[in-house]
């Protein structure tokens, strides 16, 4: 079971030094996602040397939501422009706006892009998520999200809804610390529960719910993930948001990775170093070996991620 837990890792790939390169294969990763440094250069060699030495690649994932989160370089608008002209002009400009994002990616023989963000957003939302989103009228933000996730399925990219169980209100940029919400509202939920059956991934964000868990942020908790599971009836499988964020820095690299496993998750994004990740994961080797527990929620994930 131990080597293939790398199956469960969306993972940013570094310079594919020969220990890297050992790790990835010993330990049967197939999942990498891919940030703007990826880009800078020619990433068509690049991505023949990862094949390589992998082999099998499976999730080819990029965060190319539009606007200033974009990975690949391009003129690309904002979710929030692009809904605002949608609104005035009709939904033609949007359509055009998605497949130009969904081209990109197959252009670069990618095929999950992390997005989009069906978080509400207002005049107070703050910097880390403000012009990502569709708006803040959760009927509006559904109907284009919708439409974001059929033009990639056109073109062969699957998609991801992020971030449950909604950011809007939260101040805090869990980038940085982790953000508290004392109430979830059904406006939030409502585009996961109405594009659970169109959404190929639902990711979780690194958030205090203390109504569901007053103990663990929502990536760690697994009533939080039940919460998850019973509202939105998703069958598909959970993301974490990246584990190496600064929201999670009480909890030591070891505990985030066992506990978002444990909680119900079924991919872990992890953007750090892989040496950090190594240190990891064979740290806990005995645990991962020894847990039924834990062998079982690997099974279950694995058998999950087969799917797709």
């Amino acid at each position: 079971m131990f080597k293939n837990l790398g199956k469960l890792f969306l993972v940013k790939p570094e310079a594919l030094s020969e220990a890297e390169k050992e790790f990835y294969r010993e330990l049967s990763f197939e999942n990498f996602i891919f940030f703007k440094e990826h880009f800078e250069d020619d990433f068509k060699d690049y991505f023949l040397s990862l094949k390589e030495a992998v082999k099998n690649l499976k999730l080819l994932a990029v965060d190319q939501e539009g606007g200033r989160v974009c990975r690949i370089k391009g003129d690309f608008e904002s979710p929030f422009e692009i809904a605002k002209k949608a609104k005035a002009k009709g939904k033609e400009s949007f359509i055009r706006w998605a497949e130009k994002i969904a081209k990109t990616l197959k252009n670069h023989n990618l095929n999950l892009n992390l997005a989009p963000v069906v978080d509400r957003e207002d005049e107070e939302t703050p910097e880390f998520l403000k012009k990502r989103t569709f708006g803040k009228n959760h009927e509006e933000i559904t109907r284009y999200a919708e439409i974001f996730i059929e033009v990639h399925k056109k073109w062969g990219i699957k998609t991801c809804l992020k971030h449950f169980p909604g950011l809007y209100g939260v101040k805090i940029d869990p980038h940085k610390e982790l953000p508290l919400k004392e109430k979830i509202f059904e406006e939030d939920l409502y585009p996961f529960i109405r594009l659970s059956r169109k959404a190929d991934f639902i990711m979780t964000t690194h958030l205090l719910v203390p109504d569901l868990d007053k103990n663990r942020p929502f990536t760690l908790s697994e009533k939080g993930i039940s919460f998850f599971r019973r509202e939105t009836e998703f069958k598909g499988a959970i993301l974490t948001d990246d584990l190496s964020m600064g929201a999670l820095k009480d909890f030591s690299l070891a505990e985030r990775i066992i506990y978002s496993l444990a909680s119900g998750h079924n991919l872990l994004i992890y953007c750090g170093s892989y040496r950090d990740l190594m240190e990891a994961l064979f740290e806990e080797k005995k645990e991962f070996e020894k847990s039924s527990f834990l062998k079982e929620k690997i099974r279950e994930s694995l058998t999950i991620l087969e799917r797709y």
